[in-house]
């Protein structure tokens, strides 16, 4: 079966993300966690402004608008006291995935679709640690609520129907492979330069 095929070729790097990030961290302080959504946040909006323009859909046959992570994560940053208007200001990443093909685009949405369930998690410990709520900052990891499980089962049929149809599986793992290496970069390999919170 594909997925897990794909699951096995990604899993160092999925591993290794996982290992570094700090959102599970019983010390973690609402500072911290906003900054962090920041960073999130200047990675997701220029890539789904490149999702938002890409000729792939109607190959996929995926509605990628109702799957947008961009909205729950400014409304988090919001309920947490930054102004909106500060949001422009984010730094946005420029060393993206390559999504110059459908399968690339697959692998793409693999790994950030695949994070919704991992974000179940992280928002249980976030109510816990830090009280919060997807009304009050936590909206961005709680994916689609009650229907993630669901979402990732769809998503997971889709994929496999394309890859029976059309192949890509080399491609398909090296769009999520390069989704992983170029959040793990982003995120973790160099500083971001600071932006205002007002």
């Amino acid at each position: 079966m594909f997925l897990q095929r794909l699951k096995l070729a990604t899993r160092d790097r999925h591993s290794a993300l996982e290992r570094q990030l700090p959102l599970l961290d019983p010390t973690l302080s609402h500072e911290a966690y906003r900054q962090f959504l920041g960073r999130f946040f200047g990675y997701y909006a220029p890539l789904e402004a490149r999702l938002d323009v890409s000729p792939w859909w109607g190959q996929i046959g995926l509605d990628y608008a109702e799957r947008r992570k961009t909205p729950g994560l400014a409304q988090d940053l919001i309920a947490l006291g930054i102004a909106p208007a500060a949001l422009a200001r984010v730094p946005p990443c420029r060393e993206l995935p390559d999504l110059a093909s459908s399968a690339r685009l697959l692998g793409c949405l693999y790994v950030i679709e695949g994070a919704t369930l991992g974000g179940q998690i992280i928002t249980r410990h976030l109510h816990t640690h830090l009280g919060l709520t997807p009304r009050s900052g936590a909206a961005f990891f709680s994916g689609y609520g009650a229907q993630t499980g669901s979402r990732w089962k769809a998503f997971g049929a889709q994929l496999t129907a394309y890859v029976q149809h059309s192949g890509g599986d080399d491609e398909i793992i090296d769009g999520a492979n390069q989704t992983f290496a170029t959040i793990d970069r982003w995120l973790f390999a160099k500083p971001l330069q600071s932006w205002s919170l007002e």
